[in-house]
C-alpha cells in the first residue's frame, strides 16, 4: 500500500519474508537428518539381534553335540562291555548254534511230543497235583506269616514316620533280607526245620518281609502330609495318627502289592523243592537228574497251569477292591 503522507510503499504483511523461508528450510532439513539416523539406528538394532540369535543357536548346536557324542560313547563302552564279559563267562554263539540240535531233538521229540506228554500227564497226576498244591500253600501260608511283619518294618522304615535313629536301622534291615535269595534261605531252614514245606514256608516268609517291606517304607513315604497334620494337631499320637491318616493313604496300594507277591511267592515256591523244601520243584529235579525230559515237561505244565490260576484269581481280586472302591469316592 501507499503511504500518502510519505509517499512510499510498505510491504504486504501475508507475503513471507526471507528470514521465514529460511528457518522452514533448515527445520525441513534437520528433520530429514534425524529420520535418517533413526533409520540408521533400527537398522543397527536388527542386525545386533540378529547376531545374538546366531551366537545363541550356535551356542545350543555344540551343546547339542557333545550331548549326543557322549551318549553315543556310552552306549558304545556298555555294549563293549557286555561283549567282553559275555566272551569272560564262556558264551559263545557259534557253540550253542554248532550244537542246537541237541536242544532241538529233546525239545522236539521228547519234551513236545504230543501223545507222550498227554499220556505221562496222566501217569504222574497223583504226583504232581498234590505237589502243585503244597506249592500254592507254602506261598499262601509263607506270604500270610510275612506281609504283617512286612507292614511293621515298613512303617518303621518310614522316613515321615519315625526319626532316623529308627527308619536308618530298619532300612538296613530289610535290605539285609532283601539281599538273601529264597533259595538261600530254604537251604539255611532245611538245616533248621528239616526236608518239607516248612521250610519252604520260613523261606517264603522272610523273602516277603524283606522285599514287602521296602515297598511299603516307599509307599508310606509318598502320602498327603495335610491329613497327618489335621490328625496330629489334635493331640493325637503317633500311632494313633499313623491308624487313623496314614494307613487309610495306602491300604489299597498295601492290598495291591501283597497280592502281586502272592504271585511272585507261587513263582519262587515252585522251584523250593530242588533243595528239599517242598513243592513241586522235588518232582522237577528228579526227572531232570533221571534226564525223563517227558516228566519235566509235565511238570512244567502244571507249573504253568497254577502261575496262571493264582494270576487270575489276584486280579479278579484287585477288580474287586478297585469297583469297592469308586462307590466310596463318589
Amino acid at each position: 500500500m501507499t503511504d500518502p503522507s510519505h509517499g512510499c510503499t510498505e510491504p504486504d504483511s501475508d507475503e513471507p519474508s526471507g528470514d521465514t523461508s529460511a528457518g522452514a528450510i533448515a527445520a525441513e532439513r534437520s528433520d530429514g537428518g534425524e529420520t535418517e539416523v533413526q533409520a540408521e539406528t533400527n537398522g543397527g538394532g536388527t542386525a545386533g539381534a540378529s547376531a545374538t540369535i546366531d551366537t545363541e543357536f550356535d551356542r545350543i548346536r555344540r551343546q547339542w553335540r557333545r550331548r549326543m557324542t557322549s551318549r553315543i560313547v556310552l552306549v558304545a563302552g556298555l555294549v563293549l562291555g557286555v561283549v567282553l564279559t559275555a566272551r569272560w563267562l564262556g558264551f559263545d554263539l557259534a557253540y550253542l548254534y554248532a550244537h542246537r540240535e541237541n536242544f532241538t531233538s529233546v525239545l522236539l521229540e521228547e519234551m513236545l511230543a504230543p501223545t507222550q506228554l498227554w499220556e505221562q500227564l496222566q501217569g504222574d497226576a497223583p504226583t504232581l497235583v498234590p505237589a502243585a498244591f503244597e506249592t500254592l500253600a507254602i506261598a499262601t501260608v509263607g506270604t500270610a506269616i510275612g506281609s504283617p511283619l512286612a507292614l511293621c518294618f515298613g512303617v518303621l522304615a518310614a522316613n515321615n514316620v519315625t526319626p532316623r535313629l529308627v527308619y536308618g536301622p530298619m532300612r538296613l534291615l530289610l535290605g539285609g533280607l532283601r539281599a538273601v535269595p529264597s533259595m538261600v534261605y530254604a537251604l539255611l531252614f532245611v538245616i533248621l526245620a528239616g526236608l518239607g514245606p516248612v521250610a519252604g514256608v520260613l523261606a517264603v516268609a522272610m523273602g516277603t518281609i524283606g522285599d514287602l517291606g521296602r515297598l511299603f517304607a516307599d509307599e508310606m513315604e509318598e502320602i498327603d502330609r495335610t491329613p497327618v497334620e489335621a490328625v496330629a494337631s489334635s493331640g493325637a499320637g503317633l500311632l494313633a495318627t499313623t491308624s487313623a491318616a496314614r494307613l487309610p493313604q495306602v491300604t489299597t496300594a498295601y492290598v495291591a502289592w501283597t497280592l502281586f507277591y502272592l504271585e511272585l511267592n507261587a513263582r519262587k515256591s515252585s522251584v523250593l523243592g530242588i533243595v528239599g523244601a517242598g513243592g513241586i520243584g522235588y518232582p522237577l529235579i528228579m526227572a531232570f537228574r533221571a534226564r525223563n525230559y517227558t516228566r519235566v515237561m509235565a511238570a512244567i505244565v502244571i507249573i504253568l497251569l497254577l502261575i496262571v490260576s493264582v494270576e487270575a484269581a489276584a486280579n479278579r481280586l484287585r477288580t474287586a477292591l478297585d469297583a469297592d472302591r469308586r462307590p466310596s469316592r463318589r
